[in-house]
């Protein structure tokens, strides 16, 4: 078996996180007082409304390159197939 593991462009998003940081932090405590008739927020309580998408930081991939105990049956991954893959796109190939 081989395994190949990508690592994503994270290093962006932590950049992008920590720069704005500031700037989400400000606002947070804004929309706090605003919502809390002018009130502090208690220390640690508040989140930013950006969301940092972190998904695809690092995909893995697994390859059977060689098995001794490898039967071949044709087309065994259309029984296997989900049932709503399978009504959804009968032609569906997985690659």
């Amino acid at each position: 078996m081989q395994v190949h593991i990508r690592e994503g462009d994270v290093e962006n998003v932590w950049e992008k996180f920590y720069a704005e940081h500031e700037e989400e932090t400000r606002k947070a405590e804004e929309k706090y007082a605003l919502e809390n008739h002018g009130a502090k927020a208690p220390e640690g309580a508040l989140m930013g409304e950006t969301v940092y998408d972190m998904a695809g930081a690092a995909t893995y991939e697994y390859d059977v390159v060689e098995c001794d105990d490898f039967v071949e049956e044709r087309d065994s991954w259309v029984k296997n197939m989900p049932e709503e893959i399978r009504r959804a796109n009968p032609d569906f190939v997985p690659t």
